[in-house]
């Protein structure tokens, strides 16, 4: 059975970062931060899509913080030009000086279609992209002309910013592997990353004489008894299994009902960490297990209290140690 034990939890809470933009308000968004930061999390991280833009949020969480690392999970590159986030990304990094690290990934192309966008061609749209951002901000210019960017352009002053992909289909981890600083993925079970995530970057890093970056997992966690209160919150807020790059994951990775576009009650148990204190430590550490270097924890609440629920949740994973 996982231990748990406040005492020596820092080191590896370290290990472990939290989404911290469930909630909504900037101000919210603040203090969650800082709840986070002080129960010793390594990482408070942002997903983006929402009507309040990482980015600029960021900036009010790199003041309002002191050590803890920041992240975006991901940041959608169709909509944001590369010059445009290397410029943010810059403001950011002086703001909380090494402490920022930058996740993108195409989105969906049902996603897209709602802003008016075409999602051509992602895996290469992706290579260029990360290229730019990567070239720009660790050099301070850029001149690059491919399919989808044509870029010269510069900034006031180069910096080191590490560069992470959303991944999810073999293509990506691939991707990672070879040109990026990290692989973020999004419901991954330790099954698939370890029979076909880590394999693949660590094949595409060597290929390029590389070692391979770093694996972010992020999984759903709550810390909840009630498995009907957690799998109706599941249905209600996690709708990526309608999602077709989710459906060939989750069949690749041995379930293959997934197929069905639906969350079944199996497939929700599987794949979110629930149940008491030691159930979900022992599912976090499973993701390690597999080979992950980090844990990205989004908390979701269940039942009648929802908030307490994730309350509690994000108390009990910040009082794990392995």
């Amino acid at each position: 059975m996982t231990a748990i034990c406040r005492d020596d939890a820092a080191p590896f809470v370290s290990r472990i970062g939290v989404v911290v933009n469930r909630v909504a308000g900037v101000q919210n968004v603040i203090e969650e931060t800082q709840q986070v930061e002080s129960l010793g999390f390594g990482a408070a991280w942002l997903t983006n899509g929402g009507p309040e833009d990482c980015m600029p949020l960021l900036a009010a969480l790199a003041l309002e913080t002191t050590n803890i690392r920041l992240g975006t999970s991901v940041v959608q590159t169709y909509p944001r030009h590369p010059f445009t986030l290397a410029t943010e990304a810059n403001v950011i990094d002086q703001l909380a000086p090494g402490r920022f690290r930058l996740g993108v990934g195409p989105s969906h192309a049902a996603i897209m279609e709602t802003l008016g966008l075409r999602r051509d061609d992602p895996f290469g749209n992706l290579r260029e992209y990360v290229t730019v951002i990567r070239t720009l901000t660790s050099t301070g210019s850029v001149a690059f002309h491919g399919d989808h960017y044509h870029v010269t352009a510069r900034l006031n002053r180069s910096f080191a910013l590490p560069v992470m992909i959303g991944t999810l289909q073999p293509k990506t981890f691939e991707l990672a592997g070879a040109i990026a600083d990290g692989a973020i993925t999004w419901l991954c079970p330790p099954a698939y990353l370890r029979q076909i995530a880590v394999p693949l970057m660590e094949r595409a890093a060597a290929s390029v004489n590389r070692v391979r970056p770093r694996l972010i997992a992020h999984v759903a966690a709550c810390v909840h008894d009630v498995g009907d209160d957690v799998r109706d919150e599941v249905q209600r807020s996690i709708p990526n299994i309608g999602f077709p790059s989710y459906q060939r994951m989750l069949v690749a990775a041995g379930y293959p009902e997934a197929s069905r576009g639906k969350w079944t009650d199996h497939l929700v148990d599987e794949i979110v960490a629930w149940g008491d204190e030691d159930a979900v430590a022992s599912r976090i550490l499973a993701l390690f297990d597999a080979g992950a270097d980090e844990v990205l924890v989004r908390p979701i609440g269940a039942g009648a209290a929802p908030d307490k629920v994730i309350d509690r949740t994000i108390r009990s994973i910040a009082a794990m140690h392995a």
